[in-house]
């Protein structure tokens, strides 16, 4: 196996390498631990404005709560909200149910335990983005791609809520993590999660196939692969068995708010442009557009030494987007994940403690001598 340093921190000059199996990680000691709680910090402020307005549980968490009780009074995965009579709930994989029914058998404020738990996963998932910018980068890099998603409004905003889709974003960062090791059963199983947690964690899954692959061949894929694999064969050979006739409904409703079935949902009705503004307003934000650009156009100027590893956010986060314009369901939660692989990618793409050290050093205001070196600063001679 090729020695997995190939994805750390570039340097200007000649470096010894790392021992086999372990990355050439960025600088550690006090200042990267006090770094990392910068980001925490950043997102617990946003979050603390949600949690002082305190909302209401709006529909989709009434019916989470819903759900994970009917598991621990019967066993199953029934909803009762909103509906007549209950019926076997298959809106989506079936992880995050269950994870409910857990939080709400320990007692006391489920509410409360159960959004805290969200904004537990989304404090991890800052953490991971810092130490993999550490590692691969340095601090730098780790606080400008932590910042980014701690400072994403959207992100916030879902940190404190009765919803899946902050806890698959850590999962995936964590595969992504896990990938950059080399651990690729991990990453499948961590991967495979995510797409138990929600099945929109299908296109990561997809990115992270093809990467191993054409890395590190056949057999890492199929390891990394499988989990996903088992899960979903296993969560559809369960369902078919309790309720087959409501999967059948299910997939047919996924079907049709893919291509757009004749289905009253006004999130079906959302025209391009709009969902554009929406994407890059209330979503991406200004930010991190802001921030992607000028990662994108230092990383063409200044010409260095780039992680591989930076396909996999990259290539994750084009296919999102572009599929969020083909599907005819237009649902911003979908494209959550998003914003921290575009904070991972803005992270790597640059070495941002270089730009730091670059925009700091001091420039020679000595006007340029007749003999000087092309190559060399002005006013510095060459060397005989």
């Amino acid at each position: 196996m090729a020695d997995p340093d190939d994805q750390g921190r570039p340097a200007s000059g000649p470096e010894p390498r790392a021992p086999a199996g372990r990355l050439d990680v960025g600088p550690r000691g006090p200042i990267a631990v006090w770094g990392a709680l910068v980001p925490m910090v950043a997102l617990l402020g946003l979050t603390l404005v949600r949690v002082v307005r305190q909302p209401k549980l709006n529909f989709d968490e009434h019916i989470f709560l819903d759900v994970g009780r009917h598991i621990l009074d019967t066993g199953l995965p029934m909803r009762a909200y909103g509906f007549r009579t209950p019926s076997l709930f298959f809106d989506h994989t079936p992880l995050y149910p269950y994870l409910v029914a857990v939080l709400t058998a320990i007692g006391g404020p489920t509410e409360l335990i159960i959004r805290s738990t969200t904004l537990v996963f989304g404090l991890l998932t800052v953490l991971l983005v810092y130490r993999i910018g550490l590692e691969l980068r340095g601090v730098g890099s780790a606080l400008v791609g932590s910042l980014l998603v701690a400072l994403n409004p959207f992100f916030a905003t879902y940190a404190w809520f009765i919803r899946m889709e902050v806890p698959l974003c850590f999962f995936l960062v964590l595969g992504l993590y896990l990938l950059i090791h080399e651990r690729f059963l991990l990453a499948g199983l961590a991967i495979a999660v995510a797409v138990m947690l929600k099945e929109i964690a299908l296109a990561f899954w997809l990115v992270a196939m093809l990467y191993v692959f054409f890395r590190r061949g056949l057999r890492a894929a199929a390891s990394m692969g499988v989990p996903t694999v088992v899960a979903l064969v296993a969560w559809l050979a369960y369902a078919a068995a309790i309720g087959e006739g409501q999967l059948r409904y299910t997939i047919d409703r996924w079907f049709g708010s893919t291509v757009g079935a004749d289905i009253a949902d006004k999130r079906l009705h959302i025209g391009l442009y709009t969902w554009a503004q929406t994407v890059v307003g209330q979503v991406i934000g200004p930010v991190l557009i802001f921030a992607g650009g000028a990662a994108a156009a230092l990383a063409v100027v200044w010409r260095r030494r780039i992680p591989p590893i930076v396909v996999v956010p990259i290539a994750y986060v084009v296919i999102a987007i572009i599929a969020s314009f083909l599907i005819r369901l237009k649902e911003p939660r979908f494209l959550i994940a998003v914003i921290p692989m575009s904070a991972l990618a803005i992270a790597l793409l640059i070495d941002w403690d270089d730009v730091w050290a670059a925009i700091r050093r001091p420039r020679d205001p000595r006007p340029r001598m007749e003999g000087d070196d092309a190559g060399q600063a002005p006013g510095e001679r060459g060397l005989a």
